[in-house]
C-alpha cells in the first residue's frame, strides 16, 4: 500500500514537473525563434506567433489533465499503479510531440526569408572554467572503479541468488541467479553513466555560441554565463548520479553477502537530493537565464540572430542540426533548454551512437536477466 501511494505521488509530481517544463519552453527561447523556426525578431512577437503559443499552452495544460484522468481511471478499475503511470507518461509524450509538430509547421509559414546574417565575434571568448566538469569526470572514474572493484572482489563469496532490485523501503524485492551480468552490470552502468554525464558537461562548457549583430558583446556575455551555468549544472547531475549509483552498487553486494538488510537511508536521501537538484536547477536555468541566455541578452537591443542558429536550412523539424561544414560538436538548441549535437559532424554522431549503445545495453541486460520475487533466504 505504501509503495502504491509513493508511486501515485511520484506520478503526480512527474506529470506536473515534466508538463510544466514543456509548457514554459516557448517563453524562454531566444528572440526570433518560434517552435524551432527562425521567424525574425519582428514576427516573433506578432499576433500569429502569439496565437500559436497560446494554443500550445492550452494543449499542454489539457494533456496534463488528461494524463491524470486516464491514470486515475486505470487505477480505479483495479489496474496496476505502474500501468497508470505508463499511460500518463505516454499521453504526455504523444501530446507534447504532436503539439510541437503542429506548432512547428504553423511557424514555418512565418519563417524569415533569405539567408541569415553572418557575424564573427569581435570580443574575446574567455574559456569558461572546466573545474567542476573535470571534477565530475574524475569522480565518475573513481566511483565506477570502486563499484567494479568491490563487486569483483566479493563475486566468489556471493550466494547462488543475488538481489537485483530494491523497493521504496530499500529492501530487496527481486533476486537473480548469480552471474557476471547480474552482479557486474550495475557497477559497469555506474562507470559508464557517470562518464557520459561528465563528458556532456565538458563538451557543454565548450559548446558553440550563436551571437546577435549588432550587440555582439552583450549577446556573448549572456551566452557565456548561460553556458557556464549549464555545464556546472550537468556536472552536478553527474556527481550526484555517480554517488548514488556507487552506493547502490556497493550495497547490492553487501545485501547479497548478508552484511546489510538493504539500502541505507542515505540512498533515499540522495534520490531526493537528485530530484530537487534536477528540477530546481532546470527551473532556475529557465527563469534566471532563459535558453542560451535569452533573459540576459536584452542589452543586445535590436540585434538579430546570425549564422547556424538563424539558418532554417540547417535544421530538421527545428530539433536536429545538420551542418557538415560546421566542426562544432555541441550547438545551442532552438527549442528546449540546453544544447544538442551537430548531426553533420561524424564525431558528434559517433558520440551519440555510443551513448545509445550504452543505454540499450543496460536496458537489454535488465530485461534479459531472469528474476524471482520469492526471497531465497526465507
Amino acid at each position: 500500500m505504501e509503495s502504491n501511494l509513493a508511486l501515485v505521488v511520484a506520478l503526480f509530481v512527474q506529470l506536473v514537473v515534466v508538463g510544466g517544463l514543456l509548457l514554459i519552453q516557448p517563453f524562454i527561447v531566444r528572440r526570433g525563434l518560434l517552435f524551432g523556426v527562425y521567424v525574425g525578431e519582428e514576427r516573433w512577437d506578432g499576433d500569429e506567433a502569439r496565437s500559436i503559443t497560446r494554443r500550445w499552452t492550452v494543449a499542454l495544460a489539457a494533456s496534463m489533465g488528461l494524463g491524470l484522468v486516464l491514470a486515475a481511471l486505470v487505477v480505479a478499475i483495479d489496474g496496476p499503479v505502474p500501468l497508470g503511470v505508463l499511460v500518463s507518461v505516454v499521453t504526455q509524450i504523444v501530446a507534447s510531440y504532436g503539439t510541437y509538430l503542429w506548432a512547428h509547421f504553423r511557424a514555418r509559414r512565418l519563417a524569415a526569408p533569405g539567408a541569415p546574417a553572418g557575424a564573427a565575434a569581435l570580443v574575446a571568448d574567455k574559456p569558461g572554467s572546466l573545474l567542476l566538469p573535470l571534477a565530475s569526470l574524475a569522480i565518475a572514474g573513481v566511483g565506477g572503479a570502486i563499484a567494479l572493484a568491490y563487486a569483483w572482489m566479493h563475486y566468489a563469496a556471493l550466494p547462488a541468488q543475488v538481489p537485483t532490485h530494491f523497493g521504496v523501503s530499500g529492501r530487496p524485492d527481486a533476486w537473480s541467479p548469480r552471474s557476471f551480468g547480474s552482479v557486474m552490470m550495475l557497477p559497469v552502468a555506474t562507470l559508464l553513466m557517470g562518464l557520459a554525464m561528465a563528458v556532456m558537461a565538458v563538451l557543454t562548457a565548450r559548446a558553440k555560441r550563436a551571437i546577435r549583430h549588432p550587440g555582439s558583446a552583450a549577446s556573448i556575455d549572456a551566452q557565456l554565463r548561460f553556458r557556464r551555468a549549464m555545464a556546472n549544472f550537468l556536472a552536478g547531475v553527474g556527481i550526484l548520479t555517480t554517488t548514488m549509483l556507487t552506493l547502490l552498487s556497493v550495497y547490492a553486494v553487501r545485501t547479497g553477502l548478508g552484511l546489510a538488510p538493504g539500502l541505507p537511508g542515505t540512498f533515499m536521501a540522495l534520490v531526493a537530493a537528485m530530484l530537487v537538484y534536477a528540477v530546481g536547477g532546470s527551473l532556475y536555468l529557465a527563469f534566471r537565464y532563459g535558453q542560451g541566455g535569452a533573459r540576459l541578452e536584452r542589452k543586445a537591443g535590436s540585434g538579430v540572430l546570425t549564422n547556424g542558429l538563424a539558418d532554417n536550412s540547417q535544421w530538421v523539424l527545428g530539433v536536429f542540426y545538420v551542418n557538415r561544414d560546421d566542426p562544432s560538436i555541441f550547438v545551442e538548441k532552438r527549442f528546449g533548454l540546453g544544447y544538442t549535437i551537430n548531426f553533420g559532424n561524424p564525431r558528434a554522431v559517433a558520440l551519440f551512437v555510443a551513448l545509445l549503445v550504452v543505454i540499450a545495453g543496460i536496458v537489454i541486460s535488465g530485461l534479459t536477466t531472469p528474476q524471482t520475487h520469492l526471497n531465497p533466504f526465507e
